[in-house]
């Protein structure tokens, strides 16, 4: 199956790509990982300390997922956030609550050893406001150029997700956005 994705740039370009085979029978199990672990809300006291691995946790339950006849494991948000995983402030960071990349990197080594695939919740829609781009625009205002990789309103201020001021939408006309 093709599926073509328009992208809002001066150019439209169009990216086509094929679903491979397994996509029509796959079967996730899903998980969020901050709660699962015990890592969300933030434990008092701060992030976990450095020999504290959460995210490995999930590794024992791994055999229980292929029992299920499950083929995947969909991770919720990993990724660096001030609260519950949909607030990012670092796309390229395992939230410090779970553990580091390695712990990631252990945690798909071992779900690929038992055949399953794994899928990442990417939170691409919108920003926490302690991201750095984010907290930059707020404290330089509209006119920055951060604030140009978020939306804002016809009033002059940043656009919240979804009614959820903890939020900023992106701006996907941006083409560094994209």
């Amino acid at each position: 199956m093709a599926a073509r994705l328009p992208f809002p740039d001066a150019r439209r370009a169009t990216v086509t790509f094929s679903e491979p085979a397994w996509i029509a029978h796959a079967i996730w199990w899903r998980v969020y990982p901050l709660d699962f672990v015990g890592a969300y809300p933030a434990p008092t006291g701060g992030p976990p300390a450095s020999d504290e691995h959460r995210l490995r946790r999930i590794v024992p339950w791994l055999d229980h997922v292929v029992e299920l006849g499950a083929s995947g494991v969909a991770l919720g948000p990993i990724f660096a956030s001030s609260s519950h995983g949909y607030d990012t402030v670092d796309h390229f960071r395992i939230d410090p609550r779970l553990g580091d990349h390695a712990d990631f990197d252990e945690l798909v080594a071992q779900a690929h050893a038992r055949g399953l695939r794994v899928q990442l919740d990417g939170v691409v829609n919108h920003i926490g406001r302690e991201h750095p781009l984010a907290a930059t625009a707020l404290r330089e205002g509209p006119a920055s150029d951060a604030a140009r990789w978020l939306q804002t309103s016809a009033g002059g201020g940043f656009v919240s997700f979804e009614g959820h001021d903890t939020l900023l939408t992106l701006n996907h006309d941006e083409p560094r956005v994209q």
